[in-house]
C-alpha cells in the first residue's frame, strides 16, 4: 500500500465528522478567554463527556450496528444510499444533544456551536438525498467557520488556529480525493456548506 494512501487513511480517520465537535468544544475550553475561566474543571469534563457519547460514540456503535444487521455493508458508507439511515440517525443524536445541553446555562457560543453543528448534519442528510455530499468537508467547514466565529465572538486572537484550520481542511479534502471518496465539486460543496452555516448562524445569532 502506498504511504500517501495510508496517510490519506489516517487523516480521514483523525479528521471524521463524528469527533470535531468535541475537538471543537476542547479548543474553546483550552482558550485563554472568560469561557475557560467561568466553567469550573469538572463541568467541562461533564460537557466533553456528553458532547463525545451523543455526538461520536453512539453514532459510530449505531453505525456498527446497521452494518452487523446487514442495513450497510460497511462502516465507510461509500455508497450514497447507504448514508441515509446513518445520517437520520446522526441527526437524532445531535438534536438530543443541543436539547441536553439547553437544559443547563452554558455560555451562548457552546449552544451556537452544537446548533451549528446539527444543521450540518440535517442538511446533509437533505442533500444525500439527492447528492453525494462530502460530509468530512462539511465538518471541517464548520471548524473554519467556528474559529473564525470564535475569534470575533469572543475578541480574541486565535489567529494561528484558524490558519491550522483551513491547512487541515485542506489536507482532509486532499485526502478525500486521493481515496476516491468524492470528486472535487462535493469537496468543495461541502467545505463551502460548513463553513456558511456555521459562521453564518454564529453572525445571525450574535446580532
Amino acid at each position: 500500500m502506498k504511504a500517501e494512501v495510508v496517510v490519506a487513511r489516517f487523516l480521514s480517520v483523525a479528521f471524521h465528522p463524528l469527533v470535531m465537535p468535541c475537538l471543537g468544544l476542547l479548543l474553546l475550553f483550552q482558550m485563554d478567554t472568560y469561557i475557560s475561566h467561568a466553567i469550573p474543571g469538572p463541568a467541562k469534563r461533564f460537557l466533553l463527556a456528553v458532547v463525545f457519547i451523543n455526538t461520536a460514540l453512539a453514532p459510530a456503535l449505531a453505525i456498527a450496528l446497521l452494518q452487523r444487521t446487514g442495513i450497510i455493508s460497511n462502516v465507510l458508507l461509500s455508497e450514497r444510499s447507504e448514508r441515509m439511515f446513518p445520517l437520520l440517525m446522526a441527526s437524532l443524536f445531535y438534536v438530543l444533544t443541543y436539547y441536553l445541553l439547553r437544559q443547563v446555562t452554558l455560555p451562548p457560543i457552546i449552544y451556537y456551536y452544537i446548533m451549528g453543528a446539527t444543521l450540518m448534519v440535517l442538511l446533509c442528510l437533505v442533500i444525500t438525498f439527492r447528492w453525494k455530499i462530502s460530509i468530512h468537508m462539511t465538518s471541517m467547514g464548520g471548524f473554519s467557520g467556528f474559529l473564525i466565529a470564535t475569534s470575533l465572538f469572543l475578541r480574541t486572537d486565535i489567529s494561528g488556529l484558524i490558519i491550522l484550520g483551513f491547512i487541515l481542511a485542506g489536507l482532509v479534502g486532499s485526502a478525500r480525493l486521493r481515496l476516491n471518496a468524492h470528486t472535487p465539486a462535493q469537496v468543495y460543496a461541502g467545505y463551502l456548506l460548513g463553513l456558511a452555516v456555521m459562521l453564518g448562524l454564529f453572525l445571525y445569532l450574535r446580532v
